[in-house]
């Protein structure tokens, strides 16, 4: 089981709705709502006739949404009971990540493909100029 803790930042405007929405994912619980936009979400993985939702494709899929300012990880847990990469259908640890808009495009479905991610590390040269 995968657990994530989040804040998700939207418009005090927009919040009621957000909200809602929030409350028919499964898995997911909005444990803080100030009410000045700010939320701190609780999500663990979640199984629907015999889907499994994973906490990650939930607040992937949160991110996408275009009343959704922002998102942010602050928690994460899997323990040893977490689905295998094989029964998630991943190949590795780095396939639940991508772009938010890839999955926007892909019409906001939980399922996660895997995808390969290009890495590009820039060397940069420490350089002393005046000492």
């Amino acid at each position: 089981m995968s657990i994530l803790g989040a804040v998700v930042r939207v418009l005090p405007r927009h919040l009621d709705e957000v909200v809602a929405q929030l409350a028919a994912l499964p898995g997911t619980d909005v444990a803080l709502n100030p009410g000045d936009g700010r939320l701190v979400l609780v999500m663990e993985d979640a199984e629907v006739q015999g889907a499994v939702h994973t906490a990650a494709s939930t607040l992937t899929q949160i991110a996408t949404w275009p009343k959704v300012l922002s998102t942010s990880l602050v928690y994460e847990y899997s323990g040893p009971d977490a689905p295998s990469f094989d029964d998630a259908g991943l190949s590795s640890f780095q396939d639940w990540r991508g772009s938010p808009k890839r999955h926007a495009d892909a019409g906001n479905d939980d399922s996660l493909s895997p995808n390969s991610i290009a890495i590009t590390r820039k060397s940069v040269e420490p350089t002393c100029t005046d000492i």
